[in-house]
């Protein structure tokens, strides 16, 4: 990004520092009708910053996060690295080393290596103790588990997002967080306690009392609320993350159609909601229960995508949620695309978790 500068040397006395028009020379001069853009890593994040404009400002603007507090660059808290390009800080021109996000203005395209910038959207991390308080068994082989978190600590989470629970070995595994955002300090995860791994891990919070977790995590969320009509696609303990989501909308007042499809392979591996009740009297959430092997019980059988077939002529109005393992996420994404749906509308964790082959 430096390359091909016309650099333009200029006597300087101990005296006299150079004029603002000799610091600038050799360096690109800002064109009013032209944006900078300013790619930041390590997040790849990339912000337009317009003529004359201080990146913190942009980044604002643009609806990022970032740290700063006092803004006249005496913190030091929004310290970035220059790595490509050059900038105009307090009347200096730099090209590289320090800068300060709330001073510098970029004279030309640049590489930020700028630290804690969150995406609109995105949330910190944060790892936190919590108190055990509810465990229920609740059908199907699985423990409503509700966590609190201490007084003053309050949660930031997006409606979908999953976290991770610590287990005895100091090893963590990955939950889907069934409460929705507005939840207060409770947090609420289904387990389906089968397999010898989670058994333990229940075990082994029980006899604690408390858990360690890191949250949030994920992308198949709903920051924001689409404009139109969801179907949610859960399979098993997929159900959690549908459950934040519809909870969500619910308190939102989402006004568009809700459609869930919670689908298991028998009728008793379904298991009890705390608000599946209320569900059944909103006049916009349509409840489909489907079981794949076993047919002639009260509901409907056969695959979660067949259903959806079934009920649905037109795919393309839809936005489109899935959770479950990669074989029936993929399964289903794969049928629904021959039945005419566009790929990119739907959002499932599978995707960036076990990602398919090219």
């Amino acid at each position: 990004m430096n390359s091909g500068r016309s650099w333009v040397s200029t006597d300087i006395t101990e005296e006299a520092g150079p004029s603002p028009s000799e610091a600038l020379a050799g360096y690109p001069v800002h064109r009013k009708d032209v944006q900078m853009k300013v790619t930041l890593q390590p997040s790849g994040a990339v912000l337009d910053v317009r003529p004359g404009e201080r990146l913190l400002d942009a980044a604002k603007r643009l609806g990022y996060e970032c740290p700063q507090s006092c803004r006249n660059g005496n913190c030091h808290i929004c310290a970035s690295l220059l790595v490509e390009g050059s900038v105009q800080q307090a009347g200096e021109v730099r090209d590289h080393g320090e800068l300060l996000a709330c001073l510098a203005e970029p004279l030309e395209d640049c590489v930020l290596l700028w630290d804690g910038v969150l995406a609109p959207g995105e949330l910190p991390v944060r790892e936190l103790s919590c108190q055990i308080s509810g465990y229920e068994d609740v059908g199907g082989d699985v423990v409503r588990l509700r966590l609190r978190l201490p007084a003053g600590r309050q949660p930031r989470y997006h409606a979908g997002q999953y976290l991770l629970l610590q287990r005895e070995d100091g090893e963590w595994s990955a939950f889907s967080l069934a409460s929705a955002p507005g939840s207060g300090r409770e947090l609420e995860l289904h387990v389906l306690a089968r397999e010898e791994s989670a058994v333990e891990l229940l075990a082994f919070l029980r006899r604690q009392g408390f858990a360690r977790i890191q949250m949030p995590f994920g992308d198949t969320h709903l920051a924001e609320l689409p404009e139109g009509p969801l179907v949610l696609i859960a399979a098993g303990t997929g159900m959690a993350q549908m459950h934040s989501l519809i909870e969500y909308c619910r308190a939102a007042g989402f006004p568009h159609p809700v459609h869930l499809y919670w689908g298991v392979r028998r009728p008793e591996d379904f298991y009890r909601l705390p608000h599946w009740e209320e569900w059944q009297g909103m006049s916009n959430l349509h409840l489909h229960r489907v079981v794949s092997d076993v047919c002639g019980w009260e509901g409907r059988c056969g695959m979660l995508h067949e259903a959806i077939r079934e009920d649905f002529s037109d795919l393309k109005p839809l936005h489109i949620y899935a959770s479950g393992s990669p074989s029936m996420v993929y399964g289903t994404l794969d049928a629904l695309v021959a039945a005419g749906m566009d790929p990119h509308q739907m959002r499932a964790d599978v995707f960036a978790y076990a990602p398919r082959e090219s």
